[in-house]
């Protein structure tokens, strides 16, 4: 077989399935080029989802005759000032863009200094030359036809209305990194986006109004790293991984080290298979992060990326611990509005998905009756004595519940905080206090059985038991195989009481069956703990007297994550003036 050089064109169409995926990479590339040139305007539009015409139009610096001519050819590029690929400043440096698109599209390239204006159109490989131009300063790119050279390409775009949404997600992304720069976005001729030069305010005019309410602010810095952005509490939780932003160096990443970070700090405090939302925008030295490890450049490479990975996590855990687990989300109560009534919001399912076979709810299989309250005051205050009610969020890090006023299906707490109304729920907040306790105090006195309990389990759910046997027996829990089918448990923790040890059994097995290997020994543990904390919790369907409920109102004020029980799901709401005003249509 005879080895022969490749035609340019083809090159070029080669090069551009790799950085042109579909119109949302043109829409990119071409908004990093607005941004490198200085651009602090910039306007995007787009027909038929990009496929028929993208145009992105900027205030920058601009071309003059000479460079518009060298910035479609490959590797032609004004952005590297050496040949020092590790240390890159700018969004482009591999002059592959503009030619990849050329390759694959009808271009047409309107740019103007501050002393001439031309315009360079090209039709796939060819270049159908420069001409004179009217436009003030400022580079418009158009793009027309995108995929007609490579049809076969054009076939595996999705529908128009998925393809503009990867668009506007493009957009966004560059509209979060750069809040001094003013974008607009236009859908044929409607304004879909228009954003101001507002840096306090970029990143809510981007994830909207729930976003805002419901997140807080990091800011640090160590050793030449500084993390900053926003982070929604746990229970403002996603079905996707979509509400999640990175950007190093504001360069929009796809990077495992902030993933894993993230899904870390949040462990135990969002729902198994939700996900947390969070802009989060890491500053580090240019020549510590390798930005050409990808050709769309959304991966990178860090040169120590245990400490990217270790300072990120330890600071998201410090903030979540200092203020962000204590709040609870303001969108759980807008299905109160009448608008809302009655309808379902895919970002509340709090559902915890069930192992097959077993989709029964935990509370409707374990009756009240047989698990006492844990943990329980016994130094019930006086309720004659009202103390002073504070506000809601008095301190970072500190809450106030108000006082108890009624208790509703014997499941839900009634609490006044001044022109607040705090619904809690009684056994989400126990698990929560309960898990808390037991995390600090990691190994649980056992109390033998009277006589051993047999419990019929199947070949599976054994094996899952026998896997996980030493952390079991750390946590009070000592059981023996009889048969393939059959166990022995000797002894329960001894915080359960009565418990009927086959339920609590086929619960962790669910734990351990529905994530199998995945699991780390940390978070073994951890739902270890929930299991045992759900069981030993005060249930739904106790009734509770005022003294009571005040007591499980404080214990909550000084517990850690209390927003959210053992899985992720709210423990409390508050209804402000404002949600109340809302619900009765008062202005």
């Amino acid at each position: 077989m005879t080895i022969k050089l490749l035609p340019q064109n083809l090159i070029n169409q080669i090069a551009a399935g790799e950085v042109i995926e579909r119109p949302s990479s043109v829409i990119k590339e071409l908004m990093e080029n607005a941004i490198d040139a200085g651009a602090d305007e910039i306007v995007v539009k787009v027909i038929d989802a990009g496929k028929s015409f993208i145009s992105v139009s900027d205030n920058g610096i601009g071309m003059d005759k000479e460079s518009l001519e060298l910035c479609v050819l490959s590797h032609a590029t004004s952005k590297l000032d050496s040949n020092n690929l590790f240390d890159i400043r700018t969004f482009g440096f591999r002059g592959e863009a503009l030619p990849s698109i050329a390759s694959v599209s009808r271009l047409s390239i309107t740019s103007a200094n501050d002393s001439e204006a031309w315009t360079i159109n090209l039709e796939g490989p060819s270049n159908l030359g420069l001409s004179l131009a009217n436009r003030r300063r400022g580079t418009t790119v158009e793009v027309r036809d995108l995929f007609f050279a490579t049809p076969a390409r054009l076939k595996f775009l999705k529908s128009d209305a998925s393809e503009l949404s990867s668009c506007l997600d493009a957009f966004n992304r560059s509209a979060l990194a750069f809040p001094d720069v003013a974008f607009r976005f236009f859908d044929g001729n409607k304004q879909k986006f228009s954003y101001e030069k507002n840096r306090k305010r970029r990143v809510y005019d981007v994830l909207g109004e729930s976003f805002e309410e419901n997140a807080f602010e990091i800011n640090a810095e160590k050793d030449g790293l500084k993390l900053h952005g926003f982070v929604g509490v746990p229970t403002f939780n996603k079905a996707s991984a979509n509400f999640q932003y990175f950007f190093v160096n504001n360069r929009f990443v796809k990077d495992k080290n902030f993933m894993y970070a993230l899904k870390s700090a949040y462990s135990g405090l969002v729902p198994v298979g939700r996900y947390a939302a969070a802009v989060l925008f890491l500053d580090m030295p240019y020549g510590e992060v390798d930005v050409n490890a990808h050709p769309a450049k959304v991966e990178v490479r860090f040169r120590d990326a245990e400490r990217i990975r270790f300072f990120v996590l330890s600071e998201l855990k410090k903030n979540l611990s200092s203020f962000g687990a204590m709040k609870p989300t303001t969108s759980t109560v807008d299905t109160f509005s009448l608008g809302n009534l009655g309808k379902r919001d895919d970002s509340f399912n709090f559902k915890r998905p069930a192992a097959p076979g077993n989709e029964h709810s935990r509370i409707d299989r374990f009756p009240e009756e047989n698990y006492p309250i844990y943990p329980r005051e016994r130094d019930f205050p006086n309720p004659n004595e009202r103390p002073l009610v504070s506000q809601k969020i008095h301190e970072e890090g500190k809450i106030s519940l108000g006082n108890a006023i009624h208790q509703v299906g014997s499941t839900y707490i009634i609490a006044e905080n001044g022109d607040d109304l705090v619904i809690v729920d009684q056994h989400a907040a126990a698990e929560r206090i309960t898990l808390e306790k037991l995390k600090n105090n990691l190994s649980l006195d056992s109390q033998n059985l009277l006589l051993p309990e047999i419990c019929p389990l199947n070949e599976a759910q054994i094996e899952q038991l026998e896997k996980n046997k030493d952390i079991l027996q750390r946590f009070g829990i000592h059981l023996e195989k009889l048969t393939s089918e059959l166990v022995s448990v000797d002894a329960i923790p001894a915080i359960l009481g009565s418990c009927d040890a086959k339920s609590l059994l086929n619960d962790l097995v669910d734990e351990f069956t529905a994530f199998g290997d995945a699991y780390s020994m940390d978070e073994k543990i951890y739902h270890v703990l929930s299991t045992i904390s759900c069981h030993g919790s005060l249930r739904a369907g106790r009734k509770l007297t005022i003294q009571e409920m005040n007591s499980l109102l404080r214990q909550m004020e000084n517990t850690a994550n209390i927003a959210q029980c053992c899985h992720g799901r709210p423990s409390y709401v508050v209804l402000s003036i404002k949600n109340l005003n809302k619900f009765f249509e008062r202005s």
